[in-house]
């Protein structure tokens, strides 16, 4: 992830989720959309200048395609590199809530913040145990 700061990590996640949701917060079709900077400001609770300079920093990394007034897209590695995240939030939740017991709300807010600091490795142990132990991972 060439070292992206979990601020800039969460954006990258927020717009993966906001292009899947389409217009409307509607499931997207084949195609996901494009999202606008004022969506992700509204949705990080954060200034639609801030999120502009953000997508500055990760237009510059090639993470996304970001034309000044137009909407905000995720390039290949933009998408390849959420989609692990989300990954590895998914992974980490399961956990939380069905072999800890941890309360969802807790176990999603838990897995948010450490997603970003734990390894591939120990990300990758864990879906083995989860998947060994019949528990599917991808709800």
């Amino acid at each position: 992830m060439r070292s992206l700061s979990i601020s800039m990590q969460n954006y990258l996640e927020t717009i993966f989720d906001l292009s899947r949701q389409g217009a409307g917060g509607c499931p997207a079709a084949a195609v996901p959309a494009g999202v606008r900077v004022s969506d992700i400001a509204l949705h990080l609770n954060v200034s639609k200048a801030s999120v502009n300079n953000a997508m500055n920093v990760l237009a510059k990394l090639g993470y996304v395609s970001n034309e000044k007034y137009q909407e905000i897209f995720l390039t290949e590695l933009g998408r390849e590199t959420a989609a692990v995240l989300e990954g590895k939030h998914s992974i980490l939740k399961t956990l939380f809530t069905d072999i800890v017991g941890i309360p969802e709300e807790t176990a999603d807010a838990d897995a948010c913040a450490i997603e970003h600091i734990i390894s591939h490795e120990s990300v990758q142990r864990i879906y083995e145990y989860l998947t060994a132990q019949g528990i599917d991972v991808i709800k």
